[in-house]
């Protein structure tokens, strides 16, 4: 609860700002609304990280504006006084290495990724955001994505191509069934294996049956015959699949599920078994790998040397970024030792901070809270509203005083406050 506090007052103060309404162009077909609840940022680059972040663009971006003195062409942006509410910005990725790799990509390859892009597209919401993929040489072991809402399946190996491709023809043609050998099968099993891990450990049976189905869908000709959906065979042996890859990362060290090795438990087998740690619904990055030439030895260095940064001043962008480089490690601490919060605060107080709570529930599940929070207030304020009214006593009256002024202003900006007030009054009563 104590971390709720704070962040409640910041949010009330940040709900009396006026919201500006933004139109972000990301491609030439592709354009977004975005509403910044809490007003322009200060800088461009904070506008910039609040799209980066907002869309979940990948990379390093820089921003245009359209300005009047050229007949409404776009402009770079270099200062925030030239963006004005309900106006239009287009975003500029800085580098992209898709057309380096474009020259290299084998025909029958190419023809994968282009069936990739028609079946994605054939699903696509004005809420779909395409994400590009990461540099390796700066790519990191956290999940930049939640599970997605159609499942993209990946391109097999040359020759498993070339016979699904074939075998999809005559699907078409004349309704043939493709019986896969036990070496097909066992490699496209892997293929999606690897695929699934990239976004959760631990899929559920309802996750599991989201990637069977996006299986049939692209290869029909793996449909079997007499499942009631086409594909509960596939789903099985996805789930068989998982937990002996599972067993493989564990052998290898893999931090997110060696947690849940026999020989790490103190509990008897039979209670070992029900106490499995996994990731809840939202936790994306639920205990991610360390960084690339890190270890626990180096990151708890790192750790001492923040308690030292955050005592200095105007200091926020060197603690952000050990912030960042010390995820893994602090996650790791939360996950397996789960220490008690008084010790946590005297070892981690960078986080206690409301603008690393921000980031922090940013990075475990890909999500902006502030953003995210002002959404869902919205969507339950009306609910809100009915449940302060059953409230009695001493806090049902200092909850009525608190909402009176949204009957003489309605607004949005005048409900958050107030709502928002009343909830912390509730909160404690």
């Amino acid at each position: 609860m104590f971390l709720i506090y704070p962040l409640l007052f910041r949010l009330i103060n940040r709900a009396m700002a006026r919201p500006v309404k933004l139109r972000v162009i990301l491609a030439d077909d592709d354009a977004r609304k975005l509403i910044l609840p809490e007003g322009l940022p200060s800088s461009t680059e904070d506008l910039a990280q609040k799209i980066t972040e907002m869309f979940q663009l990948d990379g390093d971006i820089r921003l245009q504006y359209q300005d009047d003195d050229f007949g409404g062409e776009f402009v770079n942006l270099t200062t925030i006084t030239d963006v004005q509410d309900k106006g239009t910005l287009k975003v500029i990725f800085k580098t992209t290495g898709q057309n380096q790799t474009a020259a290299s990509t084998p025909a029958c390859l190419m023809l994968c990724q282009a069936d990739d892009s028609a079946s994605v597209s054939s699903f696509e919401t004005d809420d779909t955001v395409l994400l590009s993929s990461p540099d390796e040489s700066v790519q990191s072991t956290s999940r930049s994505a939640p599970w997605p809402l159609v499942f993209p399946i990946p391109c097999f190996s040359y020759d498993s191509e070339i016979i699904l491709q074939q075998a999809n023809a005559e699907f078409h043609e004349n309704r043939t069934r493709l019986s896969p050998s036990p070496k097909l099968k066992s490699h496209i099993l892997e293929v999606l294996a690897e695929e699934i891990i990239k976004y959760k450990a631990y899929p559920t049976d309802l996750d599991l049956n989201t990637v069977a189905e996006a299986l049939i869908n692209k290869h029909p000709c793996l449909r079997e015959q007499g499942s009631y959906n086409g594909c509960y065979g596939w789903k099985i042996s996805l789930k068989y699949k998982m937990a002996n890859f599972r067993t493989k990362l564990r052998s290898v060290g893999c931090s997110e599920v060696s947690i849940n090795s026999m020989k790490n438990k103190r509990q008897d087998q039979y209670h070992a078994a029900s106490n499995i740690k996994k990731p809840r619904r939202a936790e994306v990055n639920y205990c991610p790998q360390h960084p690339k030439g890190e270890t626990s030895e180096s990151l708890e260095r790192e750790r001492v040397d923040l308690l030292a940064a955050i005592k200095k001043r105007n200091n926020d962008k060197v603690v952000k970024e050990k912030m960042e480089r010390t995820f893994s490690y602090r996650r790791q601490e939360v996950v397996q030792e789960k220490p008690m919060i008084a010790e946590f605060k005297s070892r981690w107080p960078a986080l206690f901070n409301v603008d690393e709570i921000n980031t922090e529930f940013m990075r475990i599940t890909t999500v902006p809270l502030e953003f995210k929070f002002l959404a869902m207030l919205d969507q339950y304020s009306d609910s809100l509203m009915k449940l302060f009214q059953s409230k009695g006593g001493v806090t049902g009256r200092t909850i009525k005083n608190i909402m009176q002024p949204i009957s003489q202003n309605n607004s949005i900006d005048m409900r958050r406050e107030c709502i928002l007030k009343a909830l912390c009054v509730y909160l404690k009563g």
